[in-house]
């Protein structure tokens, strides 16, 4: 069974699957439908976790080795398997399909992969995952949907904008769902509950001025971290909100990863820089030395730590100051690291 991401509660509220495979390149479409996954694993009883991520060669059997092998008081197992590369291997593939085959008693199964070309979602390995659990396909929405979707995350945080508001904010943020996700949680932070209006939204969008915004990616891209934490130190002495810059780290950081997971499944680095467009594109050559300086690895901890400053900023997280957990993460990705990250 395949659905998008936005029909997963409706699927979870019918019933968990044994399997579900996320799949897809948007970050916060696959990061909300695994934490969905995850909260309703916990609710019906899966108290066990175990993560595995598959890089390079790997022992597939370390993986689903003693799956079955539970003993009458056992507690339900909750098994994540990321894939990053989406590209499992020969013994991978083989280890899948078998999986599969037989899903694990008291197991709920959770196979994280991005994007996938037509190739592969057609390949054997994946058309059996598909057959025996759910595909949770995680894409942005088409421009003509953006505007609902923005809406709707609105309502849940009582506000209602009006039309021109949805299209402005659809034109800043198209084909950057954490990016409209940040804006819409700058929204309610600063505005009450009830109608925002066009004045409204322009006047949050520009709040933190674009020659701050702009200095602030070019010095992530660049692994300045001094000059990083002067603009972080600058904004939070002058009252700015958390959520009113942390979309555009956020932005950078995800632009990072998207392209080097491409590079992982084997695209060339030159190739990709042609397909920037806009500001982005002024950067390629910024965006081009990060990519050859940071791993996969760090790239995907600094948005785990993205994330956490997030539910920090939200008050979801009572330990620890989302400042300090942003600086630490620009600092983080600065730090020099040996080789030339090309993996």
């Amino acid at each position: 069974m395949n659905i998008a991401a936005d029909r997963l509660p409706d699927q979870l509220a019918r019933g968990l699957a044994a399997l579900y495979v996320v799949v897809g390149d948007e970050p916060l479409a696959a990061q909300e439908a695994a934490d969905a996954i995850r909260a309703a694993a916990r609710a019906a009883g899966h108290s066990e976790r175990n993560v595995y991520t598959v890089q390079g060669r790997y022992n597939w059997q370390s993986i689903f080795a003693g799956g079955d092998n539970f003993s009458l008081f056992a507690e339900r197992r909750l098994t994540e398997i990321r894939v990053p590369s989406g590209k499992p291997g020969i013994d991978g593939a083989k280890a899948l399909e078998a999986y599969a085959a037989k899903l694990p008693a008291d197991t709920l199964t959770l196979i994280s992969l991005p994007g996938l070309d037509w190739k592969a979602m057609k390949s054997r390995w994946f058309t059996t995952l598909a057959a025996a659990g759910v595909v949770v396909e995680a894409r942005p929405p088409d421009r003509s949907h953006l505007p609902g979707w923005i809406d709707r995350r609105l309502a849940k945080q009582g506000l209602r904008a009006e039309r021109a508001a949805l299209e402005f904010l659809a034109d800043q943020v198209e084909g950057n769902l954490l990016a409209a996700q940040q804006e819409i949680d700058k929204l309610a932070l600063l505005l009450p509950p009830g109608a925002v209006t066009l004045a409204d939204v322009e006047h949050a969008v520009v709040d933190v001025s674009r020659l701050e915004a702009d200095a602030l990616q070019d010095a992530l891209y660049a692994g300045d971290g001094a000059r990083f934490a002067q603009i972080v130190i600058d904004l939070r002495d002058a009252g700015e909100a958390v959520p009113a810059i942390l979309w555009q780290v956020t932005s950078a950081v995800g632009l990072l990863l998207r392209l080097k997971l491409a590079i992982v499944q084997g695209d060339s680095l030159p190739g990709l820089m042609r397909t920037l467009w806009g500001r982005d594109k002024q950067r390629a050559p910024q965006i081009e030395r990060a990519l050859k300086r940071l791993d996969l690895t760090r790239i995907e901890a600094a948005l785990a730590d993205l994330a956490l400053v997030d539910r920090q900023a939200k008050g979801l997280e009572r330990v620890g100051d989302p400042w300090d957990t942003l600086l630490r993460m620009g600092l983080a990705l600065a730090i020099p690291q040996p080789g030339n990250g090309e993996r």
